[in-house]
């Protein structure tokens, strides 16, 4: 296990931070714009089977961008040896993402200020991801309704 002074860890933790950063974003905008691209067919097929197909998908590929990007922190954990295997840096990581925190892992001393700025991290990306869920059901209401002044209500 190495040394490191607390700056060195911080940076490290701000790099990984924009990594997720990054994905998430990239994924979010891929999938508004998928999302757009449908219109039409939200507009003429907007039934409640493919609206719902379309929700669900979009709903696990979120799910699915929060996983890699605990995964990240997990890789980054085990590359510099704070755990003893990859399921017990994914476990502490998806713990410290999700801001469960059992306290039953936790990382070596002069690594621990990695594990609030994921916490940070995954608060954050899980409230954009909560955002665009909402924007993403308000447009599809929007597009079923055009007509309409309040997201389709």
């Amino acid at each position: 296990m190495k040394t490191i002074p607390m700056l060195k860890t911080l940076i490290i933790a701000s790099a990984i931070l924009g990594v997720c950063l990054v994905i998430h974003i990239a994924g979010l905008v891929f999938l508004g714009q998928q999302v757009v691209v449908r219109r039409e067919k939200i507009q003429n097929r907007g039934r409640f089977l493919y609206t719902s197909q379309l929700l669900i998908t979009i709903f696990s590929i979120i799910v699915l961008l929060h996983v890699i990007e605990a995964c990240i922190w997990a890789a980054f954990f085990k590359l510099y040896g704070l755990f003893p295997d990859f399921e017990t840096a994914l476990y502490f990581s998806l713990k410290s993402y999700s801001t469960v925190g059992y306290g039953d892992v936790l990382l070596p001393h002069d690594w621990r200020l990695l594990g609030p700025v994921e916490a940070i991290t995954g608060v954050l990306l899980c409230g954009l991801s909560g955002a665009f869920l909402f924007a993403i059901v308000s447009a599809i209401f929007r597009f079923r309704n055009p007509g309409s002044t309040q997201a389709g209500i």
